[in-house]
């Protein structure tokens, strides 16, 4: 199950991947709920796991604007955390099942690199 990305692609030219797994496919945003994310491990662009979701952002209109994602440390204690708007994140969700992984075009030392968000 080797990863496959691609090109950069979307419209705003910000360099994001188009992440793709075997066995998962991008998941709708309207489909999805804070308790399929929260908590999810997040995913860089060479597949390596650089963090988890720790809290959700919610907009006015009841979207998913930002996550807090934590990186390093363990069980949470001495976690660096960080906020990364919602559209900086691809959600893949399993065909036929609910397992869901969260892809990020960096890595765990670009986001160890960001300000701490205090919640």
């Amino acid at each position: 199950m080797t990863p496959t990305t691609t090109t950069p692609t979307g419209a705003s030219g910000g360099g994001t991947h188009a992440f793709a797994r075997d066995g998962y496919a991008k998941a709708a945003v309207h489909e999805l709920k804070s308790s399929d994310l929260e908590g999810a491990k997040v995913y860089g662009r060479e597949d390596e796991s650089i963090g988890s979701v720790s809290a959700l952002k919610i907009g006015s209109e009841g979207r998913i604007t930002a996550a807090v994602i934590d990186v390093g440390g363990f069980l949470g204690i001495g976690a660096h955390s960080v906020l990364v708007p919602f559209g900086d994140l691809t959600v893949l969700r399993a065909t036929g099942g609910s397992d869901v992984r969260v892809h990020m075009d960096t890595t765990k030392d670009k986001l160890k690199a960001m300000p701490h968000h205090g919640g």
